[in-house]
């Protein structure tokens, strides 16, 4: 029985590594792109891999999941729990059709007007 266990737990950290890394390297060059209605617009280069969408990941946490290699601030105030006054630290990742995520981008500490 234990052998058994093993050999699934051993299977599900496998399917987890394999899932977790499928999608390619991290979005790159995270950054201040503009101004949206007083708050950044920020941007980054997405990875060479085919990219369904993106996760905009806010203090750890998923907040939005943008289509383009883009979010406005703006929206992240009015969507998603984000307060005015606040410092955040926000970083991407990239997940490809499967379902698989890309590696989390560097994160860029984003105060909110």
């Amino acid at each position: 029985m234990m052998k058994r266990v093993g050999m699934i737990v051993a299977g599900v950290l496998l399917l987890f590594t394999q899932n977790a890394w499928a999608a390619g390297p991290a979005p790159s060059n995270l950054r201040q792109t503009g101004v949206f209605a007083g708050q950044p617009v920020l941007g980054w280069d997405a990875p060479a891999a085919v990219v369904s969408y993106y996760r905009v990941l806010v203090d750890g946490s998923q907040a939005y999941r943008p289509r383009v290699p883009s979010v406005k601030v703006d929206d992240l105030v009015k969507y998603c729990h984000v307060l005015r006054g606040h410092t955040y630290s926000i970083s991407v990742q990239a997940v490809d059709p499967t379902g698989a995520r890309s590696e989390t981008s560097e994160s860029l500490q984003v105060t909110v007007a």
